[in-house]
């Protein structure tokens, strides 16, 4: 009762997705019909005292006794290596969509990516790595004795190479550099690509770009690599969702310290990024205001960001074609686990606005 009056000690927040519980301000008809009293008890029992603290103490208890996690769709691999479970179905193929529809995807995607070309806008399709494929030699049973069926990724790379799309695939590139990079590209605890494998593939898209558009972009210019065995931010993310007592062993992580190059001579290219939670990390850094010209971030095709920060604000509030148009790059970046919902749909609205009941395709002179 002193906690929860005084918070005279100082919690860790909890971990993962949490729902703020407000107090609920007392109105005279929903005390009569019981709702008040429903919000109140709903209040009561997430905002106590040393709540936080007992459910680590909890979950801790639940993992040590019966190896039992307490995070939505989160499994515990070989060595305590953690994954989302929709990672490692992804990687071994239980989540394909079928020939049928990729072909169908990669006619769209080269349609799309010609006309715009046309308009002087590139679109660039990234396909991010997957910690399921990454380290699929630590998946805990019964995956570790399932045969590899044909996954999404496998059917879009050769579909995309096939049609001549243009794209870049660093979930290929990652596992080419697993056994020589200097510093771990995934850590134990997280589901994303660490900060260091972050931060090399914001130079090679900007590169690629840079290839693409024949310009020269501000550079990322690495200035040292800090070596932690403390753990953070998207390196332990579904470690800290587990909200644990205690931290589960990992290794060292590196953590680079970086600068984006000042020079007037360098153009910014405005660009849109379609993409999942894997460009988040780039966002915060400065990618977006530095490089890309203050371009937005369309998070799963829904909410525009930093506009959402202040107010939500969804994709379906902007005029598809004036938006695309009046930008250099769209790039869509998805990570391999997400190619089942291919391009989160903007290439079908895309194509949609171009093609469909053979409307004229160009309006940019």
């Amino acid at each position: 009762m002193i906690q929860n009056e005084t918070h005279w000690i100082n919690e860790d927040g909890l971990g993962g997705t949490i729902i703020k519980i407000e107090n609920p301000s007392f109105v005279l008809s929903e005390w009569f019909d019981g709702e008040y009293q429903t919000k109140m008890t709903d209040y009561c029992n997430h905002e106590f005292g040393f709540r936080n603290t007992l459910i680590r103490i909890h979950n801790q208890l639940d993992y040590f006794c019966f190896d039992k996690l307490h995070a939505f769709g989160v499994v515990m691999g070989k060595e305590e290596y953690l994954y989302e479970e929709n990672y490692i179905r992804s990687c071994i193929g239980l989540d394909y969509v079928g020939l049928d529809k990729i072909n169908e995807d990669a006619r769209k995607l080269k349609l799309v990516q010609d006309t715009l070309r046309k308009l002087h806008v590139d679109l660039v399709f990234i396909i991010a790595p997957g910690k399921g494929t990454y380290f699929s030699e630590y998946f805990p049973s019964p995956y570790d004795t399932m045969k590899i069926r044909t996954t999404n990724y496998a059917g879009y790379a050769s579909a995309f190479k096939q049609s001549g799309i243009s794209y870049i695939d660093f979930n290929k590139w990652f596992l080419d550099m697993k056994k020589t990079t200097p510093y771990p590209l995934y850590g134990k605890g997280g589901i994303h690509w660490s900060k260091y494998g972050e931060a090399l593939a914001c130079d090679s898209l900007i590169r690629f770009i840079e290839q693409e558009r024949e310009c020269y972009m501000p550079r990322l210019v690495l200035d040292e690599v800090e070596l932690s065995i403390l753990n953070r931010d998207e390196d332990y993310d579904i470690g800290s969702a587990l909200n644990l007592l205690f931290t589960l062993d990992t290794y060292s992580m590196g953590y680079p310290k970086f600068h984006f190059q000042k020079d007037q001579n360098k153009t910014k290219q405005k660009v849109i990024c379609v993409a999942d939670s894997y460009y988040w990390g780039m966002f915060n850094f400065g990618i977006s205001t530095e490089v890309f010209g203050n371009g937005k971030y369309w998070y799963y095709n829904e909410q525009i960001y930093p506009d959402s920060y202040e107010k939500n604000k969804s994709t379906s509030e902007v005029d598809l074609k004036i938006e695309i148009e009046k930008h250099d790059v769209i790039i869509v970046l998805s990570t391999e686990m997400n190619l089942y919902r291919f391009s989160f749909g903007i290439v079908d609205q895309l194509y949609d606005v171009y093609y469909a009941n053979n409307k004229s395709l160009f309006s940019k002179q």
